[in-house]
C-alpha cells in the first residue's frame, strides 16, 4: 500500500517532461558549441583569416542557456511533485495555499508559453545551418572531391552567402586581414572537410531544440492540469469543510439529546 501510494504521488508526466528538455538541452547547446567551435576556428580563423566576434559570444551564452533552462526544468518538476497525489492535499489544503499554487502554476504556464515561442524561433533559426550544409556538400561533392587540381573553377565566396568582411573600406578602414574567397584545390578541400564535420552537428543541435519545443509543450500541459487540479481541490476542502461541520453540529445535537433523557 505504501508504495503504491509512493507511486501515486510521482509526477510521471513532468518527470518525462523534465527528461525531453534536459535531452533537448544537453543536445542543443553541446552539439552547436562544438559546431560554432569548428566554424570559428578552422574555418574562418584558418582558412579565411579573420574571426567573428559575435559567434564566440554566443557560445558562452550556449552555456549559460543550459544552466537556466535545467533549473528552470528542476524548478517545474518540483512543482509538478508539489500538485500531485496526497502531496497535493498535504501543501494545498488551505484557502490561501490554494490561491497560492494556482498564481503559481499559472505564472508558471505564462512563463513556459513565452519560453516556448522564443524556442521555437531558435528552431526556425537552426533550419538556416542545416539547409546551408546541405547546399555546399552538394557543391563539395560534384564541383570539388571529384575534380582534380587542374579542373577545379569554383570558388567560395563569402558574399554568395551574405558576409562582406570590407564593406567598410569606403569609409577610409584600411583592408582588414585574410580573404574573402577560396579558389585553391587544397584550401576548398580543408574547407568541405571542415563543412562535413560541422554540417551534421548543426542537424543534431536542429533536433535538440525541437525536442526543448516538445519538452516545453508537455510541461504546458503538465501545468494546466496541476492548475486544474489545484483548483479542484479548493472546492474539496470546502465540501469537506461544510461536511466536518454537519458532523459537528449532529454530535452537538446528539449530545444536547441525551442530556435531556
Amino acid at each position: 500500500m505504501e508504495i503504491t501510494e509512493k507511486v501515486g504521488n510521482c509526477p510521471f508526466a513532468s518527470l518525462i517532461a523534465t527528461l525531453i528538455v534536459f535531452a533537448g538541452v544537453g543536445t542543443f547547446c553541446g552539439t552547436l558549441y562544438r559546431a560554432l567551435a569548428i566554424f570559428l576556428e578552422k574555418i574562418m580563423n584558418e582558412l579565411f583569416g579573420f574571426s567573428v566576434t559575435w559567434l564566440s559570444v554566443i557560445q558562452v551564452v550556449f552555456v549559460v542557456v543550459a544552466v537556466v533552462m535545467g533549473l528552470f526544468a528542476i524548478l517545474l518538476l518540483v512543482f509538478g511533485f508539489l500538485a500531485t497525489g496526497a502531496t497535493r492535499k498535504n501543501v494545498y489544503s488551505g484557502a490561501r495555499c490554494i490561491m497560492g499554487g494556482r498564481v503559481s502554476a499559472a505564472f508558471f504556464m505564462v512563463i513556459c508559453y513565452l519560453l516556448n515561442m522564443a524556442w521555437m524561433c531558435i528552431t526556425a533559426a537552426c533550419v538556416v545551418p542545416v539547409i546551408l550544409y546541405v547546399s555546399i556538400n552538394s557543391i563539395c561533392n560534384n564541383d570539388i572531391y571529384n575534380k582534380n587540381a587542374n579542373s577545379v573553377t569554383t570558388c567560395i565566396k563569402l558574399s554568395q552567402f551574405g558576409i562582406y568582411r570590407n564593406q567598410t573600406l569606403s569609409l577610409g578602414i584600411s583592408a582588414l586581414p585574410g580573404k574573402d574567397q577560396l579558389c585553391e584545390q587544397t584550401e576548398l578541400s580543408r574547407f568541405c572537410d571542415r563543412i562535413v564535420e560541422a554540417g551534421p552537428l548543426f542537424c543534431v543541435a536542429f533536433a535538440g531544440a525541437f525536442l526543448i519545443v516538445l519538452g516545453l509543450t508537455h510541461f504546458m500541459i503538465c501545468l494546466s492540469a496541476n492548475y486544474t487540479r489545484i483548483k479542484i481541490s479548493k472546492e474539496l476542502t470546502e465540501y469537506r469543510d461544510a461536511v466536518d461541520t454537519e458532523e459537528l453540529e449532529l454530535e452537538n445535537n446528539y449530545d444536547k439529546s441525551l442530556s435531556r433523557i
